[in-house]
């Protein structure tokens, strides 16, 4: 959905709340693609996570930033993550979801900038019923982040339990 203007006369970008929805482990399918986006980060946004979370020199200024490799201010990587989930629950937010059970072969593949225009593409790739609680299951799902040059800033492979459908 598009926001305001900022000071370029672009429009900054943003994601709302998807819908609440029951979805249980046998709705999932393996090869089930969903996206969302984009959402733009800005300078304020990078900043201001910075300064409470990760206050790194080239998170919290563009002068910070000027001192190192990074030629300039960047969104942390634990920014990134967020805005990651931020990107999920754009797409829907799932009531059978219990929790993340873990995040493997996460990368930082590039920073993310002021300006940025970040976009997602899960993929589900495994679903399975638990071998020791027979009411759930693990679900997982391949996800890449990438800005508006089509380059990925991040990509993990995160695996979440979900509610298995209950017994008519």
């Amino acid at each position: 959905m598009p926001g305001p203007m900022n000071d370029n006369a672009h429009i900054i970008h943003d994601v709302g709340h998807g819908p609440v929805v029951e979805r249980f482990l046998e709705d999932i399918a393996v090869g089930e693609v969903q996206e969302a986006g984009p959402l733009t980060v800005t300078a304020e946004e990078i900043i201001s996570f910075a300064t409470r979370y990760d206050p790194l020199p080239m998170h919290i200024s563009d002068a910070g930033g000027q001192a190192t490799v990074h030629e300039g201010l960047i969104g942390s990587g634990v920014l990134t993550i967020a805005l990651k989930q931020r990107l999920i629950m754009s797409i829907e937010r799932n009531s059978e979801i219990i929790g993340a059970a873990r995040i493997d072969d996460l990368n930082f593949l590039r920073p993310v900038r002021a300006g940025d225009e970040l976009s997602m593409r899960q993929v589900c790739t495994a679903n399975r019923e638990s071998k020791s609680r027979p009411d759930r299951g693990l679900v997982t799902l391949e996800y890449e982040i990438f800005n508006q040059n089509g380059e990925n800033v991040l990509t993990s492979r995160d695996t979440i339990m979900m509610r298995r459908r209950p017994a008519a």
